[in-house]
């Protein structure tokens, strides 16, 4: 059994584990345990760093109110809009209380606390294992990255906490800007790299490694367009041997293939352990609902379906739809055929017991990303007619079912940049991905106002504008800060 995950669900008893109010960084230690004492062994660092693991994991579980991913599909053209519960991402009419998106902004400052804590601590100490110490503070150097990145391109500058600070401390510390948030990301991310490991063994498989972290950096680059910067990260990916593209599809996303070659860097969960499953499988399909496994509930609280336009964008013959989205399913003994089910998570081999029991990990970055990355990056670089660019994206049609793209069919680098749009689109749907790649190619507002005036998006009710880009900064944040020299909300709220 993982490590990581093993060692998550003793967390919530640990006296590593620390209590964590819902306010930003306002987390104190239990007064029950002496924090001093307890950072001390080889065990209490692995504690203390699954601790940050198991907010991530929170973060992304699949409850309604906190999954990270599921708040990231509610805003692109892939899901229909007007889902209930969805506090007006998927419509653009949010404002700053949406209740998922305070729980994930809450989630990533309490890993960042948490991970500060860590690397406070383990300074002070000398570990049995001097290579274990390096690795966690690059796992925590890792973790504290993809936190900034998260934030920095959701929310935009953050106030940049890298110690462990009082309250007093923590409020009177201002906001920076997106790229200066995005800058303490990349030097984490730089950090982490040198200190990590390259692979994990055996019970320790799916703590980040020295990939992921380099893989979280380059996704960082293209958000930024640096494609410069990126495409060596990307190349080293490649370059060592340790990963592939799964043959099948489906193997990307069953729980039997957790840890497998294609995962890069992915949330762990376990079955069969209280409190250690994630209910996205179950997330996107409606309840009473025969094709979910028995004992198997689905959710009420507001289904997302496949978006017309989404429907349409698999190629005749594409292996990767059925898949990932099924039509046909029996709701309270009634077939629905209106909607297309959004399927991707509900692949498995352990059968879950309940909706919150599901095995399967969740993709923070495949392998097949950095590939298509990788292609991104030669084509932005120079076009070159039938070369590697081509001979990446064609693994990835080929596996799909679908024919090679030739320099006939895309003859410059405009048309091979659009190709790149489509096959992200239909190899990564409903992984969160959408939403950063319109932004990142400038193509985010024209997209969702086309999306926005078809008849059944609302015949042109909604709209995107410019500031949108960005969410609103949580108003319980705003208030507690008082501030607007401190922290002020984005522009447009």
């Amino acid at each position: 059994m993982n490590t990581i995950k093993r060692q998550i669900a003793p967390l919530v008893i640990s006296m590593i584990l620390l209590s964590c109010s819902d306010d930003f960084l306002t987390v104190t230690p239990e007064d029950a345990y002496s924090v001093e004492n307890a950072y001390q062994t080889d065990a209490d660092f692995n504690y203390a760093i699954a601790g940050a693991y198991a907010e991530q994991q929170q973060l992304s579980d699949g409850a309604s109110d906190n999954w990270f991913m599921y708040t990231m599909v509610q805003r692109s053209d892939d899901v229909s809009s007007n889902a209930l519960f969805s506090g007006g991402i998927d419509t653009f009419t949010d404002g700053d209380n949406v209740e998922s998106l305070k729980t994930s902004w809450n989630r990533f400052w309490t890993i960042i606390y948490r991970v500060n804590l860590v690397l406070e601590k383990i300074e002070e100490v000398e570990l049995e294992d001097p290579d274990l110490k390096n690795y966690i503070i690059g796992e925590a150097y890792a973790l504290r990255a993809w936190c900034y990145y998260n934030l920095g391109w959701q929310f935009g500058g953050m106030p940049l906490i890298t110690s462990v600070l009082t309250v007093e401390e923590t409020n009177s510390t201002p906001r920076s800007t997106q790229e200066e948030t995005f800058a303490q990301a990349a030097a984490d991310y730089a950090t982490a790299i040198d200190l990590l490991p390259e692979s994990w063994d055996g019970s320790d498989a799916g703590r980040i490694t020295k990939y992921a972290a380099e893989g979280g950096l380059a996704r960082m680059y293209m958000f930024q367009s640096d494609f410069a910067a990126a495409q060596p990260l990307l190349a080293d990916i490649i370059n060592s041997g340790r990963y592939a593209m799964e043959a099948e599809y489906i193997n990307c996303f069953i729980d039997s293939h957790d840890n497998g070659p294609e995962r890069v860097w992915e949330i762990q969960y376990n079955g069969n352990q209280v409190g250690e499953g994630q209910y996205g499988g179950s997330n996107y399909i409606p309840e009473n609902s025969d094709y979910l496994p028995t004992g198997v509930q689905g959710t009420a609280n507001g289904n997302q379906y496949a978006s017309e336009p989404m429907i349409n964008a698999y190629e005749p013959g594409d292996l990767r739809r059925d898949i990932t989205i099924q039509t046909n399913i029996s709701i309270n003994d009634v077939v629905e055929d209106s909607e297309y089910f959004i399927i991707k998570y509900t692949h498995y081999d352990y059968q879950p017991a309940n909706r919150t029991d599901w095995a399967n990990n969740l993709p923070i970055l495949r392998y097949t990303d950095v590939i298509m990355m990788y292609a991104e990056c030669l084509n932005e670089a120079g076009y070159v007619a039938d070369g590697e660019a081509f001979d990446l994206i064609n693994q990835v049609r080929a596996r799909a079912g679908l024919p090679a793209l030739t320099s006939a069919e895309v003859p410059s680098q405009q048309a091979f940049r659009e190709a790149i749009i489509q096959e992200r689109r239909v190899e990564f749907a409903f992984e969160g991905r959408r939403w950063p790649d319109l932004i990142r190619w400038g193509i985010a507002q024209e997209v969702m106002n086309a999306f926005f005036q078809r008849p059944e998006e609302g015949n042109g009710l909604y709209s995107m504008q410019p500031h949108q880009v960005l969410y609103a900064i949580p108003g319980d944040e705003l208030n507690r800060y008082n501030d607007p020299d401190i922290m002020s909300q984005n522009p447009g709220y």
